[in-house]
């Protein structure tokens, strides 16, 4: 299994990123508001999922600006082709000849990611990459989750099995964001800010139901003995998926689970 191992193209994975939108969309926005996203902005959302926020984008930036629509499966922007001062780029940014491709010298004014580079590899790779493709005064914006709550908790008290078999080990993978504030300053950015968020896991809350849409979605993974075994991990069975499952929709579940780092910084 690859860290991120999902597939834009199918009816269930576009109702899991509608539900992705709409719990992180209005923060995103207002970030970008902050960091003074206007017309003529030239902007690269990486990792552009089902496209809410470059169709957000391409709007502020008009047609005087522009927006670079990037995914490894573009398969959900196909309304976004419409539009003329957007460009839709599918590949993989650990490639160097897809990133070369991306990220031409001094060509944006925004780049953006949310929830995409912390499932990479060499995420570090990516951010060396995006530096100088930044305008001189361009910005970046990376809102990426840290699993560091969930790994405290489990230190530190007892949580309900089902949690600490299933959704905890995903959790716990999630470490690049803590130190990419600092990469970014001893890139030579400044301005750097790291608004850091923890979040709770509630049952019965919208966050709940997008991890309920995540577990269905990997449920054939996780539950898979031959191929979590050759990971060196246990398989989940059925009856601790569906008890995590249960868990999800029950209002009296928290646990603590990520911090979201949202960091952003300036070109000089």
């Amino acid at each position: 299994m690859s860290s991120y191992p999902l597939r834009n193209d199918t009816a269930q994975e576009a109702a899991r990123l509608e539900a992705l939108q709409q719990l992180h969309d209005g923060s995103s926005i207002r970030r970008f508001e902050r960091l003074g996203v206007g017309p003529g902005w030239h902007c690269a959302e990486l990792g552009a999922g089902a496209g809410s926020i470059a169709e957000w984008l391409a709007e502020r930036v008009g047609p005087a600006g522009s927006v670079t629509a990037v995914d490894r499966d573009t398969s959900q922007l196909a309304r976004l082709r419409r539009r003329s001062n957007v460009r839709i780029a599918e590949g993989d940014l650990l490639s160097s000849a897809f990133a070369d491709s991306v990220f031409t010298p001094e060509r944006y004014d925004l780049v953006h990611s949310r929830s995409v580079l912390m499932h990479l590899d060499e995420a570090d790779a990516v951010v060396v990459r995006v530096v100088p493709a930044l305008r001189r005064g361009g910005v970046v914006l990376f809102e990426e989750a840290d699993g560091a709550p969930v790994v405290r908790a489990l230190s530190q008290r007892e949580l309900p099995e089902p949690f600490v078999r299933v959704l905890a080990p995903l959790a716990t993978r999630w470490t690049w964001a803590r130190g990419l504030a600092g990469h970014l300053a001893a890139l030579g950015l400044e301005q750097v800010e790291d608004d850091v968020r923890q979040d709770d896991l509630v049952g019965a809350t919208p966050a709940a139901m997008f991890w309920r849409r995540t577990l269905e979605a990997i449920r054939p993974l996780i539950t898979d003995e031959r191929g979590m075994r050759a990971l060196g991990r246990e398989p989940v069975d059925d009856a601790g998926y569906d008890a995590m499952l249960a868990l999800l929709g029950d209002p009296g579940f928290s646990v603590p689970f990520a911090a979201r780092h949202r960091v952003s910084a300036r070109r000089p």
